[in-house]
């Protein structure tokens, strides 16, 4: 596997100290932890053989929109008291640690996650065709995951111990705020992967 020890040494110790020392978003200890399981399980389908490589390829999909997930939780900055009415900002530093450690781990998991899925599509066709079509499954499957996630406040884990409930729920129940919903946030997660995908483009033209 590639040496990320960083990385990963990095969003254990964030996990551990949001979720043991941190009060305002202790939650986004569970929360990045959940996004990290799916760039595990990526690294290990890209270096694992064998049949092993298709059940960990799941693991990733089923994981893979808790990355995604995490654009949503951008709304609790709404609970600082940093902002005031008529633009005016507070210089209330604890809040503003908050924000960072908010914002900075979300940036951080979903430009490394979402540009994982280029790596993992190049590993099972080399078809840029059927990569796009792939992309485009992913992020529907993936807005209706985030859908049930936050609305229904189901958790990925819920999907091992409960699955036929949790795939009732993914599929069924539509109604015009779901498929706004799934809509909109597909075109978000495309609109991202198309612009990793022109930072990746202009990098190897410099």
């Amino acid at each position: 596997m590639q040496k990320n020890y960083g990385f990963h040494l990095g969003v254990i110790l964030y996990i551990l100290g949001m979720t043991f020392f941190q009060v305002t978003f202790s939650f986004m200890g569970l929360n990045v932890f959940l996004a990290w399981l799916p760039i595990v399980f990526g690294q290990l389908f890209i270096y694992v053989t064998g049949k092993r490589r298709w059940g960990i390829g799941l693991l990733w999909l089923l994981f893979f929109p808790n990355i995604p997930y995490l654009l949503t939780d951008l709304f609790h900055l709404t609970s600082l008291s940093i902002y005031r009415p008529k633009g005016l900002f507070t210089t209330a530093f604890p809040d503003w640690w908050s924000f960072l450690l908010l914002v900075l781990p979300i940036l951080i998991m979903v430009l490394i996650g979402m540009s994982q899925v280029f790596l993992l599509l190049k590993a099972v066709t080399k078809d840029f065709k059927k990569q796009v079509i792939s992309l485009m499954i992913i992020a529907v499957l993936s807005a209706m995951a985030i859908y049930i996630g936050r609305f229904e406040r189901i958790h990925s884990i819920e999907l091992l111990i409960h699955p036929v409930k949790i795939l009732s729920l993914l599929v069924g129940n539509w109604s015009e705020a779901k498929i706004q919903f799934v809509l909109m946030y597909s075109f978000l997660q495309v609109s991202i992967w198309g612009l990793i995908y022109f930072l990746q483009k202009m990098s190897k033209e410099a």
